[in-house]
């Protein structure tokens, strides 16, 4: 575990409460002192009495949250081998979730609650973030009425990733919020989060044949021919297929390959490519922003080709990290989590053919980009991942009353006066000349 200012403060036994109450008590009991107890006055005995009285309350008070506060910290210490945290995202039994603001709830079998008091607990990433606080306060039901059942809040995790847990800071804290007594508890805990629902114009996609030709459909569709886009144009073609913006350019008559009907076109094959080769650091506060939108581009995507009633067979240029087996609905939201930017592996490396969608981002380079486009596969969408950057308001006064971890990543002024977007910026141009010159079939979003 990092040890920072913050973290250290969350093992000082004393809280905040304790300390203020010490100090006001000290003071009352000077001033009273000075006023009251240096004269001689017939009422300073009674004073004295009730003085004891008032101690004595604060005392048993102070005392029995501090002693059940004691044993139910003491408890955990020798049984914390048996007790280990359950985590529930989104509160329906589930290892996934929406990312942003999201549900998370945590319970903690076989431990005590201080009596009237509660168990605060801290989620630390593999990374060495903190997650905020959650608060069990809730007891068991039935037999077990004095031990803790669960506590659940809304935590802010706004990557679609995968998180993985190294361990939870356990604090239990008595009723007058005066102690704190902590411990850390190693515990490996895995779930991940992936987009939400957004709209996006996407245009039609027609589906491929399978590889193998078992699956037949009942209504045939059209897929676009074998091998070649294109083909010169012969006496007894149709005039209306020439592509009239290779005639404006290369002054060649060519027309699009005809539709062939096929029986056993029932999916899409769909290839996601994370090469990057724009951004040098992939782990900044932009590369991760364009990142998610990326992320949420491609993911609703997919949705909408489900919605068309095709299958998606997708794919990423990548390994994905099977920490558990996910049924097949999940399956692009689980393979998006686990991606991330890489330099490595170009999309050229792809074995285009029969695919029917290639989707890069704008952080392509031209030359790659041309290369892919010279292949002639079948469908290319490009993201503009600085869409979404570019449309964020420049002041955004509700920021200044949020905690500074809901609030934006990234603020307007800064991205527009940052390297990062003036060569996005560069490349996405770049991009959308290439574009309008070549043989380009597909789509830019």
């Amino acid at each position: 575990m990092k040890l920072t200012i913050s973290r250290i403060i969350n093992f000082f036994p004393f809280k905040r409460n304790a300390i203020i109450f010490a100090l006001v008590l000290v003071v009352t009991v000077y001033f009273i002192k000075i006023e009251f107890f240096e004269k001689e006055l017939s009422a300073t005995l009674y004073l004295e009495l009730f003085a004891w009285l008032i101690g004595a309350f604060i005392l048993i008070l102070v005392g029995v949250g501090l002693l059940h506060t004691l044993i139910c910290y003491l408890h955990f210490v020798f049984n914390r081998k048996v007790i280990d945290p359950k985590i529930d995202i989104g509160l329906d039994g589930s290892i996934k979730g929406q990312a942003g603001q999201v549900p998370v709830m945590i319970s903690l079998p076989k431990a005590l609650l201080p009596l009237l008091g509660y168990i605060k607990i801290k989620i630390e990433f593999d990374n060495g973030d903190l997650s905020d606080t959650i608060v069990i306060n809730k007891f068991s039901k039935g037999f077990e009425k004095l031990l803790p059942k669960e506590g659940s809040t809304l935590i802010w995790l706004p990557d679609r990733k995968q998180y993985h847990t190294k361990g939870f800071i356990i604090s239990f804290i008595d009723y007058l919020q005066f102690f704190r007594f902590s411990i850390y508890k190693k515990s490996k805990h895995s779930f991940y989060l992936h987009s939400g629902e957004i709209d996006i114009d996407l245009q039609e996609i027609n589906p491929s044949k399978t590889k193998e030709e078992v699956e037949k459909i009942k209504t045939s569709r059209k897929i676009q021919g074998d091998f070649l886009n294109y083909k010169d144009f012969e006496m007894g073609d149709d005039v209306r297929r020439i592509v009239w913006k290779i005639f404006a350019k290369n002054r060649e008559l060519v027309i699009r390959t005809p539709e062939v009907i096929n029986p056993y076109a029932s999916h899409i094959r769909f290839h996601t490519s994370f090469y990057n080769l724009i951004s040098k650091d992939f782990t900044s506060a932009y590369a991760i922003s364009m990142l998610n939108y990326f992320k949420d581009i491609v993911y609703n995507i997919c949705i909408q080709i489900k919605k068309m009633d095709k299958k998606v067979e997708f794919n990423i240029d990548q390994a994905v990290n099977e920490f558990v087996s996910v049924a097949d609905n999940d399956r692009v939201g689980f393979q998006l989590s686990s991606a991330s930017w890489q330099n490595n592996y170009s999309v050229n490396e792809i074995k285009s053919s029969g695919e029917s969608v290639i989707c890069v981002s704008s952080l392509i380079s031209i030359d790659v980009l041309q290369e892919l486009i010279q292949k002639g596969s079948s469908n290319i969408i490009i993201v503009k991942v600085s869409r979404h950057l570019d449309h964020q308001n420049l002041f955004n006064f509700k920021n200044l009353f949020l905690r500074k971890e809901h609030k934006s990543e990234l603020s307007k002024l800064g991205w527009f006066l940052s390297k990062t977007r003036g060569k996005v910026k560069k490349n996405e141009i770049e991009i959308e000349k290439l574009v309008s010159n070549s043989n380009f079939t597909g789509q830019i979003l």
